[in-house]
């Protein structure tokens, strides 16, 4: 095979500035998500902290909020008090993997509302109203783990259809 010079030159310095073009939108490895800023102040007026990825310490204040992008890897909204219309806005999170609603006024239908979060892992409803006719369908969120169903209404049965159908998830009732 011939190779012309100048077309080997072009080829590579094409791939160092994708390249450069890549790292420079990703920030350098910083994992940004548009969502979790508003989210975030959601989740702190209702009384709940977030911790975004890349960090075990929470979000508990506004003062934390971090000034450059960031993305929310664990919701804690334990006894929050929130408007069951706000439930939604816990949606399309990409980079989220918990989400603690423990004794919370979640409902069926503000749980039906909170959708694609991809990597959800842990799901926390203890203590909610949610019922069998929602709960069955958290297959929605085929990663989880982890789901807490203590103090609700849920039905051996429902529970057992999850864990045939999300292989491997622990509930615990």
């Amino acid at each position: 095979m011939n190779y012309d010079r100048n077309q080997v030159h072009s080829k590579i310095y094409l791939g160092f500035y994708l390249s450069l073009v890549y790292l420079t939108s990703v920030s350098c490895g910083q994992v940004v998500d548009p969502n979790s800023r508003a989210v975030t102040e959601l989740v702190l007026k209702a009384g709940g902290k977030v911790i975004p990825v890349h960090s075990e310490l929470p979000i508990d204040s506004t003062a934390k909020i971090p000034e450059n992008g960031f993305a929310i890897r664990e919701i804690d909204l334990t006894n929050a008090k929130m408007k069951l219309s706000e439930f939604k806005q816990l949606s399309n999170l990409p980079y989220l993997e918990s989400l603690n609603l423990h004794q919370t006024n979640l409902t069926n239908k503000s749980l039906a509302e909170i959708i694609d979060l991809p990597r959800l892992r842990s799901l926390e409803l203890a203590y909610t109203q949610v019922t069998d006719e929602e709960v069955s369908k958290l297959t929605r969120f085929p990663r989880l783990q982890k789901i807490f169903l203590y103090g609700t209404s849920i039905k051996p049965q429902t529970i057992e259809d999850l864990k045939s159908n999300l292989g491997g998830c622990v509930i615990h009732k």
